[in-house]
């Protein structure tokens, strides 16, 4: 009986954790190529002043990295970033009581030709890991690339895998 009600309370969590549907049919998305990409801040956007001005450049740079290779075709389109909110943990906070980092994003893919929406991701969120403790704070400025840089990776591959998933390797 615990394992059933234990099983419900985890379904009943996980209904929450509902992914975008992409609905370009593959065909389609082969014939994309990247036009430009824009990113903008949303009305109340939860992001820090000072790192409003260091986002838009490096989060529009891994967008291209990424989705450049993935979409050759001929027709351009405009990637649209409409940033919600972003969380770069400090490092008192991480060696005091733990974080992470994050950005969660609204991204519409734009026919640059026809001006139509073909397909939006609201509310897409990503998490870059950071190091807990002094050690793992420690570790995480000496290793690790700078947070914002690792959040737009993060970003730009999980939306680049949604909107046209990497060929399997075997």
């Amino acid at each position: 009986m615990r394992l059933v009600a234990a099983l419900g309370v985890v379904a009943l969590l996980l209904t929450g954790c509902v992914t975008a549907t992409n609905k370009l049919p593959l065909e389609q998305i082969a014939d994309l190529r990247i036009g430009e990409v824009s990113v903008s801040f949303a009305d109340g956007a939860q992001v820090a002043p000072d790192l409003r001005s260091v986002v838009g450049p490096k989060l529009k740079s891994a967008m291209e990295r990424e989705l450049t290779p993935r979409l050759k075709g001929s027709n351009p389109v405009r990637v649209e970033v409409h940033v919600r909110s972003i969380t770069v943990a400090s490092d008192a906070q991480r060696i005091l009581v733990g974080g992470h980092h994050g950005m969660t994003a609204d991204v519409t893919l734009v026919d640059l030709r026809t001006k139509s929406v073909l397909v939006t991701y609201p509310e897409q969120s990503v998490f870059a890991p950071a190091g807990q403790g002094v050690g793992g704070a420690l570790l995480d400025r000496a290793l690790l690339a700078d947070p914002v840089d690792r959040i737009s990776a993060n970003f730009a591959f999980k939306y680049g895998e949604w909107l046209r998933p990497s060929e399997s390797r075997t």
